[in-house]
C-alpha cells in the first residue's frame, strides 16, 4: 500500500530516463538450474553493499513461463554461514521490495544526487536477506517483455508515453494472495533449491518472513500456505523440501479490513499527534461502518457471505468484495484525509518536519550503469504497479475474509513467533488497526495474550515504543515512526528484528521467550505526542455542514 498513491511523482522522475534507449540485454549471467527444473540467472552486482567481504547476488528465479521473478540476496554481515534467511516483501499489492533495499532496511540509502550511503542498521547485519520483486510485472519481475510504447499516468492524472523495453504480465493469472502465494512458495523452493551454488557460505535453513502494509495479508497468506505445503510433504502428499519456518513480522500491515477500517474513526477524532478533524466528520466517518445500507460492515457481510458459498471463486463474489472494498475506504478512511488536512496518509506529521526518503529509487535504477551492475534488461518504470493494485482490488482481495482466519490459525498450530510492529503516525494501517487485531484474535492463547500488558520498548537505554507480548505472539506501538517503521526508527527495528529471530522478548531482549512468558504492566499504551501544526493545515478541520461534506465524498 504504501507508495501507491506517490507513484504518479515517482513515475514523473523516472520519465526522462526511460525513454533515452533500451537497456543492454545481460551476456554475463550464470545459471543454476535446479532439480525441479526451474532456473536461477544471476552475477554478482557490487553495488550498494559496500562493507568488505559481504557478498550480493541478483537475478531472476524462472518459476515458470509466466514467472520471472527479480531478486536480490544480500549474506550477513555478521555470519551468513549460520545466520537465517529471511525473506523481505513490500505491500501494495503491486509495491516493489527495492523499495525495502533503498528506503528502509536495505544495506544502502539513496542520496538525492543518486549517490549510496551505507546503512548501519541494514538488517543484514544480522540476516541473510532475500529480496523478492513480486507478483511477475512488478518492479523488474516479468512475465513477458515487450517494447511497445507504455502509457504511464504521472503527475495531476495525465499520462506520458514512455519508449523503452518494460515488463510486463497476465495480471489476471496472479491477482489474489492465494495465487500470489502459490508462486511465491514455487520461488522459495527454488532458491532454496539452488542456495548451496548460488551462495555456498550460507549454510543455514532457518526461514523468516518480514513484510509491511499489504504485507498483512500476504504475509499471513503467504506463511499459512507454506506451513501447510509442510505439512503435504511431511505426509507424503506432495514432493518438495520444508522450510524450518521460525517467525513472521508484519509492520504497519492491512490483515482485517473490518477489524481495522474501525480505527480510522478513533484516530481522526483523537490520535498521539493531534492531528485530528472535528466530531462531525469522525460521526460521519463513524456511521458509514454501520449504516445499513452500502456501510463498510454491510457490504463486508455481503463479501463473506459469498465467500461462505464460493470461496472468492465467482465473479457475483468477486463484485461484492470489490464493492466493499470501495465502500470501506471512501466512507470511513477518506473524509479524514480531505478534512485533515495531512500531507501524506503514511505519516500525519509535518513533512518539511519529517521528510520521507529521497523519491529517486527509479531514476536510480533507470540508469544504464544499475541496470548492467544487477543484470537486468528492462527499464524501472514505477516502485508501485497499478495494474497489479487494480488486479487485486477486482478480486476483493482487499477484503478477502479468509485472511483472519489464517491469522488466527498460525497463532493457534504453526509454531511460528509472530511480530506486529505498528508506527504510530501512520493513518493508513494505524496502530489502533493492529491492536484492534492483536486483541480479537480468536485462538487458544488470546485471553492470556489479553491480559499480558504493556511495558516500554527499550533499545541502548532509549524508550522506542511499548510492547504487549505473550508467548510466541507480540504487538508493538513504535513512537514517532510511520508507515515505513525501518527508515523512522532504525536502531529499534533492526532490534526488534534480532530479537524476534533469536527468541528474545521484544521488549528488552534481555529474556528467552518460553510458553506461559507474557509482559505485566499497562492496558493500554497511553503515550501521547501533540504536534502544533501552522499554517492552512490546523489542529482541527471540520466540515461547513453536512451537505457540503457528503458532495465532497461523492465528487
Amino acid at each position: 500500500m504504501k507508495g501507491i498513491l506517490q507513484t504518479a511523482l515517482y513515475t514523473l522522475a523516472a520519465a526522462t530516463v526511460a525513454t533515452a534507449q533500451l537497456p543492454v540485454v545481460p551476456t554475463d549471467l550464470k545459471t543454476i538450474t535446479t532439480p525441479q527444473g526451474v532456473n536461477i540467472r544471476y552475477k554478482e552486482p557490487q553495488i550498494c553493499e559496500t562493507t568488505p567481504g559481504v557478498k550480493s547476488y541478483s537475478g531472476f528465479i524462472d518459476v515458470d513461463d509466466d514467472n520471472h521473478l527479480f531478486f536480490w540476496f544480500f549474506e550477513s554481515r555478521r555470519d551468513p554461514g549460520n545466520d537465517p534467511i529471511t525473506l523481505w516483501l513490500n505491500g501494495g499489492p503491486g509495491g516493489d521490495s527495492m523499495n525495502g533495499v533503498f528506503e528502509e532496511l536495505g544495506p544502502c540509502f539513496l542520496n538525492e544526487d543518486l549517490s549510496t550511503r551505507l546503512n548501519p542498521n541494514s538488517w543484514n547485519e544480522v540476516s541473510n536477506m532475500l529480496f523478492l520483486s513480486q507478483p511477475a510485472g512488478v518492479g523488474f519481475s516479468y512475465g513477458s517483455k515487450t517494447t511497445d510504447p507504455l502509457e504511464q499516468i504521472v503527475m495531476g492524472g495525465m499520462t506520458e508515453v514512455l519508449e523503452g523495453r518494460f515488463a510486463t504480465a497476465d495480471w489476471a493469472k496472479t491477482n489474489s494472495t492465494e495465487s500470489a502465494a502459490v508462486t511465491a512458495w514455487n520461488a522459495i523452493q527454488a532458491f532454496c533449491a539452488g542456495l548451496p551454488q548460488l551462495a555456498p557460505d550460507v549454510r543455514s535453513s532457518t526461514f523468516n518472513l518480514a513484510t509491511e502494509s499489504y504485507g498483512g495479508h500476504r504475509g499471513t497468506g503467504f506463511i499459512n500456505h507454506f506451513w501447510k505445503q509442510n505439512k503435504l510433504i511431511a505426509n507424503g502428499t506432495i514432493t518438495g523440501s520444508e522450510l524450518n519456518i521460525d517467525s513472521l513480522i508484519i509492520i504497519n500491515g492491512l490483515i482485517d479490513t473490518r477489524t481495522q477500517a474501525a480505527s480510522y474513526p478513533r484516530f481522526a477524532r483523537n490520535n498521539t499527534h493531534g492531528v485530528e478533524v472535528n466530531d462531525s466528520v469522525a460521526d460521519y466517518m463513524e456511521f458509514s461502518l454501520t449504516m445499513d445500507v452500502n456501510g463498510c460492515h454491510a457490504m463486508i457481510d455481503a463479501c463473506e457471505a459469498y465467500y461462505a458459498v464460493d470461496n472468492g471463486t465467482t465473479a457475483s463474489g468477486r463484485l461484492a468484495c470489490s464493492e466493499a472494498s470501495t465502500a470501506c475506504r471512501r466512507g470511513s478512511e477518506l473524509p479524514y484525509v480531505v478534512y485533515s488536512g495531512i500531507e501524506d496518509v503514511y505519516d500525519v506529521r509535518n513533512k518539511t518536519e519529517f521528510p520521507n526518503p529521497a523519491p529517486v529509487t527509479p531514476t536510480y535504477l533507470n540508469q544504464a550503469k544499475i541496470q548492467r551492475a544487477l543484470g537486468v534488461d528492462t527499464n524501472y518504470t514505477t516502485k508501485d504497479n497499478l495494474q497489479v493494485l487494480a488486479a487485486f482490488w477486482a478480486t476483493g482481495d482487499y477484503i478477502n475474509p479468509k485472511i483472519m482466519r489464517q491469522f488466527e490459525e498460525l497463532l493457534d498450530d504453526a509454531p511460528v513467533r509472530i511480530a506486529l510492529i505498528y508506527g504510530d503516525s501512520d493513518f493508513i494501517c494505524s496502530w489502533y488497526g493492529g491492536e484492534n487485531v492483536s486483541l480479537t484474535a480468536n485462538y487458544s492463547g488470546a485471553e492470556d495474550f489479553r491480559k499480558a500488558g504493556y511495558v516500554p520498548l527499550m533499545v541502548d537505554g532509549v524508550r522506542y515504543g511499548d510492547t504487549r507480548e505473550y508467548g510466541n505472539f507480540s504487538f508493538t506501538r513504535v513512537f514517532d515512526a510511520g508507515h515505513m517503521v525501518p527508515w523512522w526508527q532504525p536502531e529499534a527495528s533492526l532490534a526488534m528484528f534480532n530479537r524476534t529471530l533469536n527468541g528474545r522478548d521484544i521488549a528488552t531482549g534481555n529474556v528467552k521467550i518460553r510458553d506461559g512468558y507474557g509482559t505485566v504492566g499497562q492496558p493500554e499504551s497511553t503515550y501521547s505526542q501533540k504536534l502544533n501544526r501552522g499554517g492552512p493545515s490546523k489542529k482541527k478541520r471540520s466540515a461547513q455542514n453536512s451537505v457540503k461534506f457528503r458532495s465532497r465524498l461523492s465528487g
